[in-house]
């Protein structure tokens, strides 16, 4: 009993060391070492002393850092200073040479007109090639960049104009006039100018006194004898604004000192007109590039004409030099008043930008923090010290109790032992869930607390730790309180106090159950069927390769058994999921019960199930007749009724059966020979046992072909639809039933029992349904317009009709066509009153409220029921070909089909018999009172066109 406790204790969730072990082996003992020394403490003694200088650490690094703060700002402003004041200088200077170069060029200008002046009164006549020679030899262009010319201005009244222009055409100038034209009393023309070529030639002639600019100009320099500079105006050469410089003329002996004697004596003017950007640009190498200016004429009061400028703006020309930066200069220049506005550009600002000071200033900033710094670290120096013995101490203290913590939350059990196994100190953090004391353990071995086997896997653990240091992994059992336990060991061996002592181990037990449990768990959902149970697809196919490696080695001969429960589909549907889990469930409980020892029976889902049996026999022709008893002891066990909810269910099984081993199959193979065989059990009816054959698969690959090859008949125009009349007693047509055909261009004609069971399968029979729903909508439309009211019945397959959607497919066919419901027949097979008949009903009495028409097709081979008949909302019965054939010569037969008559004409339903193709069957039929009669007797199967144009033909 003690035992037993004392296992459990080992096995559950706890602590392993004491707490006189704690307390030797925590850093407490340095806690309270570190809290208790007084070395680091102030006394008593000094508290005055450090009192009166408390201040010094407050006061003195914040003082120090101020005081080179200030130098270094001291230092950075002079310099800045300096800098902007060399800035200032050198603008001046250069807005000075500005100005300066300006007005000397403009003075230049003015010895030129005062040469040209003094020419003219040393000169008796002005010849026009002397004047040439004279202004040629100036070189204006190359040496006044900007001035278009010098020109003579003659002042002339109205009365001399006819001599002036003989004059002026017989020096030469054959079309010399004045311009413009018109009456003034006094002329001043523009005789001579030169140099007298390209643009200049426009000029001569013009009167400018017609110019308000310049005859203010010219009148001025009459009455004043001095130089006049005209306003802005537009220059005749060019068509561009500029000016013109005006010198007077008098005649020889005229009294110039007062304004009458020189308004009496004036004799013209010498001119010279400029484009003063022209001349700026002239001037580019004597200017500072950096300076942006702009010129403007402020003589009139209150307004102001510019003249030139080289900047967009003022913010631009400001850029990013001081916003004071600016200068002003006034030219008085020929009697008008210039000023030029100076502003440094970017650039210019950028030449005196010596940074130089920057650095060192914000070198001097960091030296200043670094001297605060490091007198804040010197006059705190002792109080730093004394704060962190006393924050090593607090953190020292709650590393201990975060230790002690920490092992307190270690839900596993640990364990101080010896290489031996004794269990020297313990530590749990449960140790109110152990069965005994946990000071039992004490001083024991692990083999008297824990069973043989358990302690034996402990001790190896023991011995790879004490080799390596370490050891983990190691998974051990124990039985407690009637359940079992899983544990997992990780052990750590443990640095020895000194040389010599004996080995001690660290050993954590953790409890690994809940894992082991879901170990177990995944393996049996990775592994095993949910529903039943039994062995899923991976798992059998393991044991197949397993199985398949043994029959190859041992010469034994094996077999599988593939098996699919015959309308489990329709039970399910029928009844629901849950009773259909139920049903698999036993079908699962039979298949267990039939198995051999050493046989698999597995589900691979859904109502497949496989058998796999070992070792039938030692060769193909005894395994074969083994397997075949087998399978048939399956087939009858599932045969028998199986009790659900006091209810009794029945349902079969088909079985195909292929053996094992073969030449180079795999379990793939084995797999698929054996669904192969199993699909061609229940195409022989179901409910039966086939073995696998090689031409089962070539049929499987004949029938995937033509799946294909079907697919891509629609759209290559392969189907078409044909028609077969059916007639009334008389002979006479009343309709037909539309037939799918399919003229394949390999194949040839496919049968439609050949491919309508795949189009069924495939989902193909959706498509190609509408599309003989289609052409019956719209040939009753071209029937109609043509006076003929004839029904045409189509066939609609289960699968079709189960569409959610097929009742709305319906009704937009005909609402689109314009066919007559009335006249559209759809045929169903007895098959679709299998399943959920409520809803059958349902679905057809609301197609049927379209006006559509329902006729039960091949009636008495399938589901007959009267029951049904009564309920259904239907038109028409066929009678099946099959009853026809032997009428009425077989009495079997010719019973069944008046049975049928009889029953539809008491039910009020219309009955059309199929396969009629002799005179006797179709007098049997007629006098049967038959409604309506079909077959090869009046007519084959023939093209849907070629039907409609002959009964649409006129008579």
């Amino acid at each position: 009993m003690v035992q037993i406790a004392t296992a459990v204790a080992f096995a559950d969730r706890g602590g392993y060391i004491t707490q006189n072990a704690m307390t030797q082996h925590s850093p407490a003992g340095i806690v309270d070492a570190a809290a208790g020394s007084t070395p680091l403490a102030p006394s008593s003694g000094g508290g005055k002393g450090t009192t009166s200088h408390r201040w010094v650490p407050v006061v003195l690094p914040p003082l120090v850092g101020l005081l080179t703060l200030g130098l270094t700002f001291l230092y950075w402003q002079s310099a800045e200073s300096g800098a902007r004041a060399k800035q200032e200088q050198n603008f001046q200077v250069a807005a000075d040479q500005i100005a300066y170069n300006l007005k000397d060029r403009m003075a230049t200008y003015e010895v030129v007109l005062r040469g040209v002046k003094g020419y003219f009164e040393g000169s008796e006549r002005i010849d026009r090639a002397e004047f040439q020679a004279y202004v040629g030899a100036l070189q204006l262009r190359e040496t006044r960049p900007g001035l278009q010319g010098v020109s003579l201005v003659m002042q002339l009244p109205a009365s001399a104009l006819a001599a002036h222009l003989d004059d002026m055409r017989q020096r030469g100038f054959a079309q010399y006039t004045v311009r413009p034209e018109g009456a003034r009393e006094v002329l001043a023309p523009i005789t001579h100018i030169e140099p007298l070529e390209g643009n200049n030639l426009k000029a001569l002639g013009f009167d400018v006194l017609t110019l308000p600019p310049a005859k203010e100009a010219l009148d001025r320099a009459r009455d004043t004898g001095e130089l006049a500079l005209s306003g802005q105006l537009t220059l005749l050469q060019n068509s561009s604004p500029g000016l013109v410089m005006y010198m007077p003329l008098y005649g020889a002996g005229v009294d110039t000192r007062a304004v009458h004697g020189r308004r009496a004596g004036l004799a013209g003017w010498v001119s010279a007109p400029f484009l003063l950007e022209d001349v700026i640009h002239g001037m580019s190498r004597e200017f500072d590039a950096d300076i942006g200016f702009r010129i403007t004429d402020d003589t009139s009061a209150g307004a102001q004409t510019l003249l030139f400028s080289n900047v967009v703006h003022q913010a631009a020309v400001q850029g990013d030099v001081p916003s004071g930066l600016q200068a002003r200069r006034v030219l008085e220049l020929g009697g008008r008043r210039w000023v030029l506005q100076m502003s440094p550009l970017p650039a210019f600002a950028a030449r005196f930008q010596d940074e130089g000071h920057h650095p060192v200033a914000l070198m001097g900033t960091v030296l200043s923090l670094l001297l605060a710094w490091f007198t804040w670290l010197l006059a705190t120096g002792r109080e730093r010290a004394v704060a962190l013995a006393r924050d090593m101490t607090a953190e020292l203290r709650a590393t201990r109790d975060d230790l002690e913590s920490t092992l307190n939350a270690i839900p596993d059990l640990l364990f101080e032992v010896g290489l031996d196994g004794c269990i020297y100190h313990y530590r749990s953090a449960r140790s109110e869930a152990l069965a005994v004391p946990p000071e039992m353990f004490l001083g024991r071995l692990l083999r008297d607390v824990v069973p043989p086997e358990a302690a034996a896997g402990c001790h190896a653990a023991l011995e790879a730790a004490h080799r390596t240091g370490y050891s983990a992994g190691h998974q051990y059992r124990l039985e407690l309180q009637g359940a079992t336990h899983w544990f997992e060991l990780s052990i750590a061996r443990k640095e020895r106090a000194a040389p010599g002592d004996e080995p001690r181990f660290i050993a954590l037990s953790r409890d690994i159950t809940e894992r082991k449990q879901a170990e177990a768990r995944t393996h049996q959902l990775a592994y095993f069927d949910a529903l039943t149970g039994l062995p899923n697809r991976r798992m059998l196919l393991d044991r197949m390769e397993h199985a398949l490696r043994s029959a190859q080695q041992t010469a034994q001969v094996g077999a599988v058994l593939y098996i699919d429960l015959d309308n489990f589909k329709q039970i399910n549907d029928a009844r629901g999921h849950t009773l259909g889990d139920t049903l698999l469930m036993q079908v699962a409980q039979r298949l267990t019960q039939q198995l051999r020892p050493g046989d698999t029976v597995a589900r691979l889902g859904g109502d497949e199930f496989v058998v796999l049996a070992h070792n039938v026999a030692t060769d193909m022709e005894a395994a074969g007749r083994q397997a075949l008893l087998v399978a048939e002891e399956i087939r009858t066990a599932l045969e028998a009724p199986y009790t659900i909810d006091t209810h009794l269910y029945s349902t079969t099984g088909s079985i195909g059966i292929t053996l094992f081993p073969k030449r180079g199959e795999g379990v793939e193979d084995l797999l698929r020979e054996a669904d192969t065989a199993m699909y061609r059990a229940k195409d022989l009816g179901r409910n039966r046992i086939r073995f696998y054959e090689a031409a089962m698969q070539a049929d499987v690959q004949e029938r995937l072909a033509l799946e294909q090859d079907l697919k891509k008949a629609h759209a290559l125009g392969q189907l078409a639809a044909f028609v077969q009349s059916q007639v009334d007693a008389s002979g006479t047509v009343v309709g037909g039933e539309l037939l799918m055909r399919w003229d394949h261009p390999v194949r040839g004609n496919v049968p439609p029992g050949r491919f309508i069971p795949i189009a069924e399968a495939s989902g193909l029979i959706l498509r190609m349904g509408d599309w003989m729903i289609q052409q019956a909508c719209e040939t009753l439309a071209r029937l109609q317009a043509a006076g003929r009211e004839l029904s045409l019945s189509v066939n609609v397959s289960e699968r079709q009709f189960r569409q959610d959607d097929f009742v709305e497919r319906v009704r937009h066919m005909l609402a689109h066509t314009g066919a007559h419901p009335a006249n559209l027949i759809l045929e169903v097979t007895e098959s679709l009153l299998i399943e959920d008949l409520d809803d059958t009903i349902a679905r057809m009495t609301e197609i049927v409220g379209l006006g559509v028409r329902f006729s039960i097709d091949d009636f008495g081979t399938g589901y007959s029921s009267l029951a049904y008949l009564k309920r259904l909302p239907l038109y028409e019965l066929k009678i099946d070909k099959s009853f026809v054939d032997d009428t009425p010569d077989d009495p079997s037969d010719t019973a069944i089909v008046q049975s049928i008559i009889s029953v539809a004409s008491h039910l009020n339903l219309r009955v059309v018999a199929e396969g009629v193709e002799t005179r006797a069957q179709a007098d049997f039929l007629v006098a049967s009172q038959c409604d309506c009669l079909q077959g090869y007797l009046f007519g084959r199967p023939e093209p849907l066109a070629a039907w409609l144009g002959r009964l649409t033909s006129p008579q």
